[in-house]
């Protein structure tokens, strides 16, 4: 295999974990994602795969360093170093339960979090998984809920054999853990702690996080990935109704990686509108973002990897408009930077970003929202990692330093066929 067909089998986090096909027809394994189980041919793979598998969550394991050229694969779950002596190969037989600890902070503010992985196989086309989280009142509470947040609960399935990459999930979904992915700018507890690199603001201001519904997920060939979804607005089953509508195509081409996305939802009342949408007046005494308006948004994601320097780079735009408002009802944001891998240890990280958050710079009034972080995150010990950050804020007239610990366990040890 080339040196970029390897990096291709490292570079991007997925979702897809194989179940144990039927011992008459068990095929050879597919290429492998040191973060996952056993990774079918999507973006990021070359060799055609023949057996159905099954679309499920981000597991977490996290990779043994890796080998010079080989980035490690965006790990939004957290990770525990177990998987270095299993054969990553085989598929999965047996239940599988992660516990992960992350506790963040930047200036003043910190978010603690802990979160319960788990992923039950039925059947070799069909798993069911949940991902429970005991959060504060910080930023990792995503469904600002009390502080124990059932963040997934999902049927996986691949039920057509003659179809294999074609691939099924229902429930209560993260979706922003399907869409948008990034493997130098996505995950708060590896990569950049700002929020602004960790998820396209615009697709976040459509209410597009956990929530109940459905997803397709299709890798038409090896270098075209579709996604599509349908899902619920509000968190809450007692509202339940399909409003939100969710799209990504994907393309790969040897070492770049471009993903565009299109949501749509109804606001549920989490005003999660641009900054200056909140000074609009509406008539009728009415002011700003309101429950009930129709939002869209529309995303741009590249990534490009550079073997020979261990070099990532990576870059987002977003758009995003209230349909229910007249005059200047879109706002824009962006952001790009570098990670260099492997720089001073095996499996650090070091990076280094440029975004600005979701804003219309027609209203603005005040500084621009912008920030530059560098971090650097490193593995001290075989389940624990810690990284830094220094941030200068809104055109530079703030500054923010912070830290975080992350942790991780397997709690049940896996067999192989």
């Amino acid at each position: 295999m080339s040196q970029s067909a390897s990096w291709a089998s490292e570079i991007e986090p997925l979702r897809l974990v194989q179940l144990a096909p039927s011992p008459a027809t068990r095929p050879r394994p597919a290429p492998t994602n040191n973060n996952r189980f056993v990774v079918p041919p999507r973006l990021t793979d070359r060799e055609p795969q023949s057996q159905p598998l099954p679309l499920l969550p981000n597991l977490p394991l996290n990779p043994a360093p890796p080998s010079r050229g080989q980035p490690p694969p965006t790990d939004p779950f957290g990770a525990s170093d177990s998987t270095r002596s299993l054969d990553l190969g085989a598929p999965i037989t047996t239940p599988t339960l992660r516990l992960q600890g992350a506790y963040v902070l930047q200036g003043d503010d910190d978010s603690v979090r802990v979160r319960a992985v788990g992923i039950y196989p039925l059947t070799d086309w069909i798993q069911v998984g949940a991902v429970v989280d005991l959060t504060d009142d910080g930023d990792f509470n995503i469904l600002e809920g009390d502080g124990v947040d059932l963040t997934e609960l999902y049927v996986a399935a691949a039920p057509f054999r003659s179809l294999p990459n074609l691939r099924f999930v229902m429930g209560q979904i993260d979706f922003t853990s399907y869409f948008d992915r990034n493997s130098f700018a996505k995950d708060r507890t590896t990569h950049f702690f700002n929020s602004v690199f960790q998820s396209n603001p615009a697709l976040q201001a459509t209410t597009f996080t956990s929530r109940p519904g459905a997803l397709l997920n299709w890798t038409i060939t090896d270098q075209v990935e579709a996604k599509v979804a349908a899902f619920s607005s509000e968190p809450n089953l007692s509202d339940f109704a399909i409003d939100g509508f969710a799209g990504e195509l994907g393309f790969r081409l040897e070492n770049f990686i471009i993903r565009g996305t299109y949501t749509s939802a109804v606001d549920s009342g989490t005003g999660t509108g641009f900054d200056e949408i909140y000074g609009l007046n509406r008539g009728n005494g009415r002011i700003g973002l309101l429950e009930g308006d129709r939002e869209e948004a529309y995303g741009i994601n590249a990534e490009y990897f550079f073997p020979d320097l261990n070099l990532g780079l990576f870059g987002r735009y977003g758009h995003y408009t209230n349909q229910d408002l007249e005059g200047e009802n879109t706002a824009d944001t962006y952001s790009f930077g570098l990670n260099l891998l492997d720089l001073v240890v095996p499996d650090d990280r070091l990076g280094l970003g440029y975004g600005r958050r979701l804003s219309n710079s027609s209203l603005r009034d005040d500084k621009t929202p912008d920030v530059i972080e560098i971090f650097y995150d490193v593995r001290v010990l075989r389940n624990l990692r810690v990284g830094v950050t220094f941030q200068a804020l809104n055109e530079f007239s703030e500054s923010v330093a912070g830290f975080r610990i992350r942790t991780d366990f397997d709690l049940i040890p896996r067999r192989r066929l």
